[in-house]
């Protein structure tokens, strides 16, 4: 074989071998490399999450402050044209770091002002979680809701 041939020949091996290399071995490690980091963000973003809700987790209110509590959501309703027909305060039920103290509610008015006061409920300062809700036409106003729902307002021990 002739000489030019022979280096040629080499540097086509080379090539395949490089090309080989990159395809077989870089190109996946640079994938995985870029899963990894969107992972890492992920979960930086869920850490960002949690430590909000642990902030608002230290924040809880004292249970002194109930009847400011039970104010903020009357206020609220009435503001969304929403009637307050009854606004109860339930047993407390106690948990090692917190309590929740469940409010039972009937409000009547129409759909939009209640899907609003659940809105401003959830920006609420304060933790909250609609544990049932039953929504109903209204007997006596065309276009509104009568809704029975109990929240429960979380606060510390």
């Amino acid at each position: 074989m002739k000489r030019s041939t022979r280096i040629l020949l080499t540097l086509f091996g080379i090539v395949v071998v490089t090309v080989a290399v990159v395809f077989v071995v870089i190109r996946p490690l640079g994938q995985r490399v870029a899963a990894d980091q969107e992972a890492i963000r992920d979960r930086r973003d869920q850490l960002v999450q949690l430590q909000r809700v642990a902030r608002r987790i230290d924040d809880l209110p004292q249970q002194r402050e109930i009847e400011v509590i039970l104010r903020e959501v009357w206020v609220t309703a009435e503001a969304r044209s929403l009637a307050a027909r009854s606004i109860r305060t339930m047993k407390v039920e106690a948990a090692s770091r917190y309590n929740a103290q469940p409010i039972s509610l009937t409000l009547e008015g129409p759909f939009a002002g209640f899907y609003e006061f659940l809105l401003c409920l959830e920006q609420l300062p304060r933790i909250t979680k609609v544990r049932e809700m039953q929504i109903q036409k209204s007997p006596t106003e065309p276009g509104a809701v009568l809704v029975d729902m109990v929240v429960d307002i979380f606060f510390e021990n």
